[in-house]
């Protein structure tokens, strides 16, 4: 079974707002680390991206209709945890050039986060996607006699 057949389009839609919106908040989350610093040593602050960012992904993927879609979301949420932790485990690969300046920060916390992140996507695609009890519909009350 794939995923294709179990998430219907207006689900695919919702997904693709839901990823969005989760990237897109990355930005002012990482824009307020350079504006205001005592902001940006909050722990919140510090692994809001890693939150929101593999979450995004999770179902963005889910939302597309290309090769990604005949995944289950159990191989999607793999696969955006390799994606993911790989992102994380390169920080600490030696930067050559210009970005050996660059201040990379690897945290075991935001791996934990990401981890946690991907959980919580797949748990909420479960419970969307999962199939409902059919309505009964064209029941007429009892009339009384």
């Amino acid at each position: 079974m794939n995923a294709e057949s179990d998430i219907n389009g207006s689900v695919k839609r919702l997904f693709g707002w839901i990823g969005s919106a989760c990237l897109i908040l990355i930005i002012p989350i990482k824009a307020v680390r350079f504006v205001d610093e005592a902001t940006a040593d909050t722990l919140l602050v510090g692994i809001a991206p890693s939150l929101v960012g593999p979450a995004g992904l999770f179902f963005l993927i889910l939302s597309g209709s290309g090769r990604f879609s005949r995944l289950t979301p159990l191989q999607v949420a793999v696969m955006v945890a390799v994606i993911a932790l790989g992102l994380e485990f390169a920080q600490l690969l030696p930067r050559p050039g210009i970005f050996a300046k660059v201040h990379y920060t690897f945290d075991w916390l935001d791996i934990l986060t990401s981890l946690f992140s991907i959980c919580i996507s797949y748990l909420v695609t479960f419970n969307m996607t999962k199939r409902k009890v059919p309505v009964i519909r064209n029941v007429r009350p009892p009339t009384s006699t």
